[in-house]
């Protein structure tokens, strides 16, 4: 499990609760890995091994019913206060040290610096737009800075993704080069974007 990850807790905005998940939630963020177009027992493999190695990875959960486009739970009951089955997972993301060959690739590559590497945002579309991503991403900015304080944090993401950019912008980054590439990751029509948010 990752230890290094924040003690759970409930973010403020609309009930999400922000957690770490567990080796029990491999199912959880196996369905959320499937939203990405990735078959099912691979997805169950990746969100295992994803538990057990990344440094910083948080699960985003709202009650089931509002997670459904509902109006959440009978009484306005917050996602801390119900039993964890009663929650659905809605939004994933984590982070970790980004490898020296990948911090030679950066445009500007600081000495001493410590730089990490946002994992992936990945957010249910019933959930979009309702302030889970923002919700999770400061999370997961606020793990990194917890654990190195001094870190930069970058991420990339398609150009194209106007919504994941404004995301980022809200919480914190900022935008630092294009490319076409980046480590393994390629860009639809060969364009992304490099943003840093600063230790």
């Amino acid at each position: 499990m990752n230890d290094l990850a924040p003690q759970p807790r409930e973010a403020s905005t609309g009930g999400v609760l922000v957690r770490p998940p567990g080796p029990d939630d491999a199912a959880r963020v196996a369905r959320l890995l499937t939203l990405r177009g990735t078959a099912v027992e691979e997805s169950l493999e990746q969100a295992r091994r994803m538990i057990s190695s990344l440094p910083v990875l948080l699960l985003a959960l709202l009650p089931a019913a509002e997670a459904a486009g509902g109006e959440g739970p009978a009484g306005g009951g917050r996602a801390a206060d119900l039993d964890d089955d009663l929650l659905a997972p809605v939004a994933l993301s984590g982070a970790f040290p980004l490898p020296r060959r990948l911090r030679a690739s950066l445009p500007e590559p600081g000495d001493g610096v410590e730089a990490w590497m946002v994992s992936g945002l990945v957010i249910d579309p019933v959930a979009r737009r309702g302030g889970v991503g923002r919700v999770l991403l400061t999370a997961v900015a606020d793990a990194v800075q917890a654990l190195r304080p001094a870190a930069d944090l970058y991420s990339v993401v398609n150009a194209t993704n106007h919504a994941s950019i404004g995301l980022h912008l809200v919480v914190g980054f900022e935008k630092v080069a294009q490319l076409r590439a980046f480590g393994t990751v390629t860009f639809e029509g060969g364009r992304g974007v490099l943003l840093r948010r600063a230790g």
